[in-house]
């Protein structure tokens, strides 16, 4: 299993933003991590969206982490945040495999992602740091 660059910033905001007790701004997050900022404000917005951080705007404005949020897991961000669909092999509009009817690969990778994710549940946010 491979996680997406987006669900590898979110975690290292969240991270960071558990190490430091004070408001930050994406660009010193971007900063300590040697990434961009561009990308690492999507990752910022979603877990805004999400309710793990929140943002102020202004001068003294910056984000920062949701306290409330700690006791969620980290296999609650990911489910929320991954596409757990790992092949494209399935045709929703009618609900067969076009490899085969009798094809059985997307339903033993749904099993691993659920395994997956059901480990990662084991562990709360407030744990990464």
């Amino acid at each position: 299993m491979r996680l997406t660059v987006k669900t590898d910033l979110c975690l290292r905001v969240l991270i960071y933003l558990q190490g430091h007790k004070t408001k930050a701004k994406i660009q010193e997050i971007a900063d300590e991590y040697g990434i961009s900022k561009n990308h690492l404000s999507v990752a910022v917005n979603k877990l805004s969206e999400l309710g793990y951080i929140t943002s102020t705007s202004g001068p003294k404005g910056g984000i920062e982490f949701n306290s409330a949020a700690g006791e969620r897991t980290v296999g609650e961000l990911i489910q929320e945040i991954e596409d757990f669909d790992i092949v494209e092999c399935f045709n929703a509009d009618s609900n067969t495999c076009t490899l085969s009817p009798h094809c059985r690969l997307k339903g033993m990778l749904k099993k691993a992602s659920n395994a997956f994710v059901k480990e990662l549940k084991n562990y709360k946010l407030k744990d990464l740091v």
